[in-house]
């Protein structure tokens, strides 16, 4: 089993760690019961105000919140539903998202009780490199207008579900509810970047316009290592359009150092 850090940079994810530590805990389980809340959430705005309510005391939240789900889910997620709902919350959609975001980290630790978040991440990867080299793919996965979520995840369970391991499926099919256009290779880095924060890594992605000897790969990975001061988790893909040199996304920041952007940049000056 894989040692996990938690990221304390997502609202209740410690809560969510120490509710997974209990023994006999079912984390895909509990995940579930997030995704359904978060559904559930977004579709009856009602109850989102009932539980957000600021005029509501804290006791009178955890009591509705117990008996409107008590009985529909575990014990893990009851705990970090009562801290969610004692929190106070300027907009009941932020509700919704923060269940989204912590059914994400519920497969995630699935997945690293199996110790397969190399796994997962790397599979992330690879379909999001697939969905950015295949735009109609990747919009008809993204198009709210084309089927509902559960119709846009058949298609994606079709494509990939043979390929990839359950944990991931289960991550892709909730990015593509989720995601409107141009979100989707958002989401999937995102949930990508988690795994490798999860193993106290650093997410690097590099694009280069051909492919990397293993000599040069490990160079690569010396030297953004010394320079993040972090292990990394580096995931290569091949981009013609580049030209030459690289584009790189480490964390929030980026790096542009390819040949095609010069070329474009010089174009630019010469025009104006």
């Amino acid at each position: 089993m894989t040692q996990m850090r938690t990221i304390e940079s997502v609202p209740f994810a410690g809560d969510l760690a120490a509710a997974l530590a209990v023994p006999g805990t079912d984390a895909m389980r509990v995940a579930e019961d997030f995704f359904g809340l978060a559904d559930l959430f977004k579709e009856n705005a009602r109850l989102g105000r009932a539980l957000t309510d600021p005029a509501r005391s804290t006791a009178d939240k955890r009591s509705l919140a117990a008996q409107a789900f008590a009985s529909h889910v575990t014990g893990a997620t009851m705990t970090v539903l009562n801290a969610l709902v004692a929190e106070h919350w300027r907009r009941p959609a932020d509700v919704t998202d923060t269940l989204e975001v912590l059914g994400i980290l519920g497969v995630l630790n699935a997945a690293g009780a199996h110790s397969a978040l190399d796994q997962v991440r790397e599979e992330l990867f690879q379909v999001r490199y697939f969905l950015a080299h295949h735009r109609e793919v990747r919009v008809r996965l993204s198009d709210t207008s084309k089927g509902n979520s559960h119709e846009r995840g058949d298609i994606a369970s079709r494509l990939f579900a043979q390929r990839v391991s359950v944990w991931t499926m289960r991550l892709l099919r909730r990015a593509v509810g989720r995601s409107n256009h141009g979100r989707l290779l958002h989401n999937l880095r995102r949930y990508a970047q988690w795994a490798a924060t999860m193993q106290d890594r650093l997410f690097v992605t590099v694009a280069v316009a051909s492919p990397m000897s293993q000599a040069q790969v490990e160079r690569l990975r010396a030297i953004l290592t010394k320079r993040y001061g972090t292990p990394i988790d580096l995931a290569i893909s091949i981009d013609p359009d580049i030209v030459g040199g690289f584009r790189l996304r480490a964390g929030m920041s980026a790096i542009d150092a390819s040949l095609a952007s010069r070329i474009s940049a010089a174009r630019d000056a010469i025009a104006s």
